[in-house]
């Protein structure tokens, strides 16, 4: 399972660095080709490392991560 958080993190980066503050689910999709269940999965139930360029993540119109206001 480790090596799939790395890879969703890692892809993170690299859409971090296109200035995309909210991005869907299909953009670590396509950086990592992992199943959308699966990054969905990692996305609800694991502590992520989200660079913070990004603020939200969405499936369609659902939000499915956002960054908390501290």
């Amino acid at each position: 399972m480790e090596r799939f958080i790395k890879a969703v993190e890692k892809a993170l980066i690299k859409i971090a660095e296109r200035d995309l503050r909210e991005i869907d689910i299909s953009e670590i999709w396509v950086e990592t080709s992992l199943p959308k269940d699966f990054i969905l999965e990692i996305l609800k139930k694991e502590n992520l490392k989200v660079p913070d360029r990004i603020s939200v993540i969405k499936d369609g119109e659902e939000v499915i991560w956002k960054r908390s206001k501290s």
